[in-house]
């Protein structure tokens, strides 16, 4: 049986269950489709695969589909290649490498200068479900120690493989969820940060208690656990090895709020405290005899400090705080590489050992050189502090992920690897717009669009943000935007309070009960785009992904008459039962936990899934699930569907597309990526009565 939901689009009958719900503070939740949660019941099954069915009606009858793909693929399917990974005494080298027609990065090997390149690890001939996370070569570049994950990019498994021989070893380190690999100096073993082996904590522990173990190479004894902690399971770690290799560099984090860091002396075991208290965010190079430190301690925007060895937790100021926010600190060929947060673009300031400024090195254009990673933010100026060489990655909004060699001498920035992606950047303008927010708080924005493009307030707009987890909204490139910019649509990307753009504060403004202030935020943005004569409600679209998702599903709820379209990609948006989910008990330092009454009170405030209203009038919505999302719900966005498509009938129409075979990242290959793009394209063109070009429009190109 089937019902019609504004006279247009038929979708599924979906059964509630009135006696569904539970008790919090007193207070009754009903919970009517809770029952979708059971993602591998039939019945479920069978429910997925007919609300997937009306919306792939609705985005394969877009015209211009064709055009669509080609467009993404254009932008998308470009040769890649790292800087080289240098290994061993004769001058081995290993590095990245995909040719246009890849689907999947490759591990290459070149042996000696000037020698062909050999495949290493091809994971384009895996099965298409088959991701290669990670892989990280021993000292001598023997061997390679990978992750593999089926079915998105989380929940790896850590194989072995003899570089010479191209046999896997039978080595099974012990643990699931692999991450965060460093080999030993001799290259006997290494450390790596797991999660237990199953049975090993209480049942729905599994996702926790992550700690990091040492495997030693053909030993058949249990990885040992070298660093963890034994009483709060929602701490993550990672590890890395020091340049000098005497020490490993050992992490335990709080989520994305704080961290502690201690050595361990290889050469004895002995552990050596660095920021032993977790009250801050830190990141550790070993230099000559001494610690580099990059620490929000005492200095919200971030400053660097120096330590002895000797006596590692007595930090002395080496670059203080400045107005701008201080990301990373990377000790290369003997001087210092700081990459600042300027108004959520990135500068680079080059100092001398002792601190003093040099210079700054010069970028190609407004962009970005770090980026965000589950280990915090990672510099893109690498290279070694012993070495002569330094490469700076760079990208844009208009220009994809490139790599440059910086000759110091020379003051000279020189491109290795700048991908074609179809795309002449210097056809379009990023500007930066302020504007105020509810309680007047100035909030900055990126907005892309053609240099002639007029603003007439009619172009279609798509405005995404984040809003959480000290992640910062910075140029990016993406396939997708790319092909968005070639329709003459318009990028805003909004800087809203809770990301890392402008420190610790900015970050903190917008956690737990202070979270109503990204939501203020991006509603603010969205009407200054049609004040400022750029586009109508209609014509705009928000576009949130992970807890940019939570971001667009609750502005929709809270102002339904600011957006035309909204595209929500693997969210949360049950916030009174996340901590049940996997991992997500680690959310509650961000968003606070359901379980305090305070707490709690907030979160039903704004909970997408609990603020349905039958008499609103809520925009064209499409709810994207990653059926395999090891990070957030995948059964949230169904929850969501079946409320609005049962309760709100006055808008919509609500549509649910399902991604089968992704993680929370997406699909695994470059294939699944494209269409992925192709289909969020198409529900744009179809809500916002936007029409692709025609094949061969010159306007287009």
């Amino acid at each position: 049986m089937k019902k019609t939901l504004n006279g247009a689009l038929e979708f599924p009958i979906t059964r509630g269950d009135p006696d569904s719900g539970f008790t919090l503070h007193g207070r009754r939740f009903d919970d009517p489709y809770a029952w979708l949660e059971r993602l591998d019941d039939a019945e479920i099954q069978a429910w997925i695969a007919a609300q997937e069915a009306v919306t792939h009606a609705v985005l394969r009858a877009v015209p211009g589909r064709d055009w669509l793909r080609a467009a993404v693929a254009r932008s998308a399917r470009h040769a890649r290649l790292s800087p080289p990974i240098s290994t061993g005494p004769h001058g081995r080298e290993l590095l990245w490498q995909a040719d246009a027609s890849d689907d999947k990065l490759k591990l290459m090997l070149r042996r000696a200068e000037g020698a062909p390149l050999e495949t290493v690890i091809d994971p384009n001939t895996w099965a298409s479900d088959e991701a290669l996370v990670f892989a990280v070569p021993s000292p001598d570049g023997a061997r390679v120690a990978f992750g593999k994950a089926v079915g998105g990019t989380h929940g790896a498994r850590i194989h072995v493989l003899d570089v010479d021989t191209g046999r896997l070893l039978p080595d099974r380190p012990r643990g699931t969820s692999h991450t965060s690999l460093a080999w030993r100096p001799d290259g006997s073993g290494f450390f790596y940060a797991a999660c237990p082996e199953p049975g090993e904590v209480p049942a729905g522990d599994e996702a926790h208690w992550n700690a990091i173990y040492e495997h030693r190479l053909g030993s058949s004894a249990p990885a040992r656990r070298i660093f963890g902690d034994d009483h709060e399971k929602e701490y993550w770690c990672s590890v890395k090895i020091s340049e000098c290799g005497r020490f490993a560099v050992l992490y335990k984090w709080d989520y994305v709020h704080a961290n502690v860091v201690h050595l361990l002396r290889l050469g004895d075991d002995a552990f050596v405290p660095v920021a032993p208290v977790m009250r801050s965010l830190n990141q550790v190079q070993v230099i000559g005899d001494a610690l580099l430190i990059h620490t929000d301690l005492d200095a919200p925007r971030g400053r660097a400090c120096i330590a002895s060895l000797t006596a590692p937790t007595e930090w002395r100021t080496l670059i203080p705080e400045s107005s701008d926010t201080l990301q990373t600190i990377s000790g290369v060929g003997g001087r210092l590489y700081a990459v600042y947060s300027h108004a959520a673009s990135h500068r680079v300031r080059i100092h001398a050992e002792d601190g003093a400024h040099l210079r700054d090195l010069a970028l190609p254009a407004l962009g970005s050189v770090n980026r965000n990673e589950g280990e915090g933010v990672i510099s893109g100026v690498s290279g070694t502090w012993n070495g002569d060489e330094v490469w700076v990655s760079f990208e844009s909004y208009v220009q994809p992920r490139s790599i440059y060699r910086y000759d110091y001498a020379a003051d000279h920035l020189s491109p290795y690897h700048v991908p074609d992606v179809g795309l002449d950047p210097s056809a379009y303008v990023t500007d930066q717009a302020w504007y105020e927010s509810l309680d007047g708080t100035r909030v900055s924005m990126f907005i892309i669009h053609r240099k002639d493009l007029p603003r007439d307030g009619r172009r279609p707009v798509r405005l995404s943000g984040y809003g959480g987890f000290n992640i910062s909204v910075e140029p990016r490139f993406s396939a997708v935007t790319a092909a968005w910019l070639k329709m003459g649509g318009v990028l805003a990307f909004a800087n809203v309070r809770g990301g890392g753009e402008y420190g610790r504060a900015w970050h903190e403004a917008a956690c737990k009960t202070r979270r109503q202030n990204a939501f203020d935020d991006f509603i603010a943005a969205a009407r200054w785009l049609v004040s400022a004569g750029y586009t109508t409600p209609s014509k705009l679209a928000s576009r949130g992904n992970s807890n940019g998702g939570l971001l667009v599903a609750v502005t929709a709820m809270q102002a339904p008459e600011a957006f035309g379209a909204v595209y929500c990609r693997a969210p949360t948006l049950d916030m009174l039962r996340f901590p049940k989910f996997g991992h997500m008990s680690s959310a509650t330092v961000e968003y606070g936990s359901p379980d305090d009454p305070v707490e709690g009170a907030y979160l039903c405030g704004y909970s997408p899934y609990h603020n349905v209203r039958a008499d609103r009038c809520y925009p064209v919505m499409t709810f994207v699930s990653a059926l395999n999302d090891r990070i957030a719900p995948p059964y949230d966005p169904l929850k969501m569907v079946a409320r609005l498509q049962v309760e709100a009938t006055q808008g919509g129409p609500y549509l649910l597309l399902p991604l089968r075979a992704s993680g929370h990242g997406g699909g695994t290959t470059l294939t699944a990526l494209v269409e992925q793009d192709v289909d969020e394209l198409s529900f744009y063109c179809w809500a916002l009565g936007v029409a692709p070009p025609s094949p061969g429009d010159a306007s287009a190109e």
